[in-house]
């Protein structure tokens, strides 16, 4: 990934890159800090009180440096995976929630998905108890003891919590896997997944709420964080469920079956001539071709209703189409996933459809495959 991009269009700070994979810092990132800092400095104060209230705050906000460390490691795990299975990553995101990969394509078998996924939570395992094997064998106390023992902790929590089995964690991008291997659908392991993740996200709130609601001790900052760490999970897993619904209903997506009829005119075409190959072939619309008897544009009929009758018969047909968009072309045989893929490679509002023999057989319009697209699937 090179930095052509514009600056508008990255998605943070960049702070550096790994493996050519950039490495990005978004602002929100600066208010965990604070948070950590603040929240954090009450126990550095408890272990060196000598140290006074400044120099106390410099160290919580070394400890936040720590929880930022422990994630960048996360993220580069995944993107070191990907790379190692074939879908190499795009960027790195470090954000208020943690941080997110960014990958080129998704992995195409539930092997790779499973070991890209498994490695985050893996990662912060080794970080807890690489920093508690430090703890004990370096007899070390004070602010390093502190520091320490704070971030193995950290990390276990953060192993644990991203192996939940529920999307849009990491656990969850592992059921998803297994179920994908079992089932041979990669949707089913989606869906599965993903109200797993619901549940996974419903069971975080009534663990925070509900000790709450019945006096035990637990701060309001505690429970309003994790409920909003929730509620990210609850919208996470439901994005999962649409995105599901959307794959299954695109596979179920043909050109043949989307098309509106239509007919082709040599560019030497008038509108008149235009209009009457259309109903006389019971076409919806006319498609102009250039002069080597390609598709080239596709008659408006807006604009054809400007062109007053007497002069029908002179006016081009070339004149009142829309010109084509680069690959607005497609065959009618196109359909599912492939024919999803070749709309967003080649993005146009409509395009010709021909048939095995290259001669025009319709148009397809985008809208129609998005609305068909959108209906909700039965699964």
């Amino acid at each position: 990934m090179t930095d052509a991009a514009p600056a508008a269009a990255q998605p943070g700070i960049r702070i550096g890159a790994v493996a050519g994979v950039p490495v990005y810092l978004r602002p929100s990132w600066f208010v965990v800090a604070l948070v950590v800092t603040v929240l954090f400095a009450p126990n550095v104060r408890s272990v060196v009180p000598e140290y006074g209230e400044g120099l106390s705050y410099v160290i919580a906000s070394g400890f936040a440096l720590l929880l930022l460390f422990s994630v960048f490691v996360h993220e580069v795990a995944h993107a070191a995976a990907a790379r190692a299975t074939g879908t190499p990553a795009t960027h790195i995101v470090l954000d208020l929630w943690g941080g997110h990969t960014a990958f080129e394509n998704e992995s195409d078998g539930p092997w790779r998905s499973i070991l890209v996924a498994a490695v985050g939570p893996l990662s912060n395992a080794a970080l807890a108890v690489g920093a508690g094997v430090a703890v004990v064998l370096t007899d070390v106390d004070g602010v390093p003891f502190l520091l320490l023992q704070a971030t193995s902790l950290s990390n276990l929590i953060v192993a644990v919590f991203n192996a939940l089995p529920g999307l849009p964690l990491d656990g969850g991008r592992v059921l998803e896997g297994l179920v994908w291997r079992v089932a041979g659908d990669r949707n089913a392991g989606t869906l599965f997944a993903g109200w797993s993740g619901r549940v996974v996200a419903v069971g975080v709130a009534i663990w925070v709420v509900y000790p709450w609601l019945r006096g035990e001790a637990r701060g309001l900052a505690t429970v309003i964080w994790m409920l909003l760490v929730a509620g990210l999970l609850w919208q996470g897993a439901g994005g999962a469920i649409a995105l599901a619904r959307w794959r299954r209903r695109s596979g179920l997506a043909s050109v043949r079956d989307l098309l509106r009829p239509a007919v082709a005119v040599p560019s030497t075409a008038t509108v008149a001539a235009a209009r009457a190959a259309a109903v006389a072939g019971n076409a919806s619309a006319a498609v102009v071709l250039d002069v080597y008897g390609r598709p080239a544009g596709v008659v408006d009929e807006a604009a054809v209703a400007t062109v007053p009758p007497e002069r029908a018969g002179e006016v081009p047909a070339s004149a009142v189409s829309h010109a084509l968009a680069q690959g607005a072309v497609v065959g009618a045989e196109l359909q599912g996933e492939e024919l999803i893929e070749r709309m967003q490679a080649n993005p146009a509002p409509r395009y010709v459809v021909v048939g095995d023999g290259g001669g025009v057989v319709g148009i397809l319009d985008w809208q129609d495959v998005a609305r068909f697209v959108a209906q909700r699937s039965g699964g």
